[in-house]
């Protein structure tokens, strides 16, 4: 009968832990574009880690018990029986149970150029914490795949990946499903910024991370809100503002385009006659 070790770390838990680290050597994958690292199963886990980071992305289910999730220092989000969060690299994490309490813990690391792919498709979120109803069927999972790792057979690696990646793909229905209140709730906030960058320096990096969301969930979001992707609601937003200009201004089209922060005068004519349908100069003179 197979079983896989366990091992006691009082710091953690005072129940067996299974840690498992990879067992085989990426050369010998097939599928190489997505790996998967370590892998556990934490039951009774009563340690609470302050401002951690993470060098790789990992999923993490809590099948009982509670505690709190906070990522980048932003709002602490309650942690129950059936909740599931990401961890992303180059973030902040506080979470565990709470004093004298515990949670049972299952986690997956992973990494590779197919992340990317995963995030804009809405497989995988940072920042908040979704809840899910289907615990015997991710319980199922997550110990198939501890199973699968722990084997060091490089097919069986592979069926780890291919289990994980559908184990996301099902927990991507409970995330859309988490997702559309708090996308209804950011949105006035996330126009708002946007809004200032009509006359400022863009960085929708900085306000993805001011909200604590991907930039795939602020491109997201904005479409799902405005019907536009991103960068064009954002030139809409600014060639509404020339329009503004120029019909109750005598700022010329050079300045009114240097205002806006477009360099290249022709250029910003251009997306002025796209989005507004005639040129500039006409827009004026229409008056």
């Amino acid at each position: 009968m197979f079983t896989m070790p366990k091992v006691m770390d009082y710091m953690v838990s005072p129940y067996p832990i299974r840690i498992i680290d990879p067992k085989v050597e990426s050369s010998r994958l097939k599928l190489k574009a997505i790996r998967i690292g370590q892998a556990g199963h934490l039951p009774g886990r009563t340690l609470f880690r302050s401002d951690v980071f993470f060098e790789q992305w990992a999923v993490v289910y809590i099948v009982s018990g509670n505690g709190s999730y906070t990522e980048n220092g932003g709002k602490v989000q309650q942690v129950d029986e059936g909740s599931l969060f990401f961890f992303r690299p180059g973030h902040s994490y506080s979470y565990g149970p709470p004093p004298g309490g515990s949670w049972d813990e299952y986690y997956i690391n992973f990494s590779g150029t197919r992340v990317s792919e995963w995030l804009e498709s809405g497989l995988i979120v940072g920042g908040i914490v979704f809840q899910s109803d289907a615990t015997q069927e991710l319980l199922s999972t997550f110990e198939e795949v501890l199973k699968r790792m722990d084997g060091g057979i490089p097919v069986d690696a592979d069926r780890a990946v291919v289990l994980l990646e559908g184990m996301l793909l099902e927990c991507s229905v409970i995330i859309k499903k988490n997702s559309r209140s708090s996308q209804v709730d950011l949105m006035p906030e996330l126009r708002a910024d946007l809004n200032s960058c009509v006359y400022g320096e863009l960085d929708v990096q900085q306000i993805a991370a001011k909200h604590h969301i991907s930039m795939s969930t602020l491109r997201r979001q904005v479409r799902h809100s405005s019907g536009y992707p991103l960068y064009e609601y954002i030139h809409r937003l600014k060639m509404a503002e020339a329009k503004h200009l120029l019909l109750n201004s005598s700022l010329q089209v050079k300045e009114i385009s240097g205002m806006l922060h477009y360099s290249d005068s022709f250029y910003f004519s251009r997306l002025f006659k796209k989005y507004m349908g005639i040129s500039p100069q006409l827009c004026r003179s229409n008056v």
